[in-house]
């Protein structure tokens, strides 16, 4: 029998998580795959890490301190702390899942186009249900700044799970 393929697009806000127990609730763990993606804006780019004046340093001839020293902080550095500090941001919740007798993996995509990284990933994993939570904006607020899981709606073709936590 073939996997069930499930993507659970997350952030670390505790609304978005709130899907997962409804998950646990409706889909058995046995014969099931869960994608959590973690989409987030890519770093900036090059910065400057700031001095530690705490140390003690050695002084230079004349009593001028050797450090500290401003040094650069390169994009794939700031992308790897990134990636660890999701990674382990998440780490209860796959471990819970995992638990949970769950097959997990945690994909976590550095972009601007969350829409878009979800649709990609559901072609990619051949996913079979997206499980999300939604804020569902009304009014104006969704004019101006859309919804997301009504804009994955409309570009895949296969069953949404959506919720909306109370507040």
């Amino acid at each position: 029998m073939a996997k069930t393929n499930i993507l659970v697009p997350l952030t670390k806000s505790e609304t978005s998580q709130q899907i997962l127990p409804q998950i646990e609730k409706l889909i058995p763990a046995q014969g099931c795959k869960l994608f959590l993606l973690y989409v987030t804006k890519p770093p900036k780019g090059l910065g400057f890490a700031a001095p530690d004046f705490r140390s003690d340093y050695a002084l230079k001839v004349g009593g001028e301190p050797l450090g500290p020293k401003v040094h650069p902080v390169y994009t794939s550095q700031q992308e790897d702390s990134l990636l660890a500090d999701v990674e382990v941001a998440l780490l209860p919740i796959t471990n819970h899942l995992k638990q949970q007798g769950y097959e997990v993996a945690l994909q976590i995509c550095l972009g601007d186009d969350t829409v878009g990284e979800i649709v990609r990933t559901v072609k990619r994993e051949n996913i079979d249900l997206v499980a999300m939570s939604t804020r569902s904006r009304e009014g104006v607020q969704r004019l101006f700044f859309g919804d997301i899981a009504e804009r994955v709606m409309q570009r895949v073709n296969i069953p949404v799970l959506l919720i909306q936590p109370q507040t």
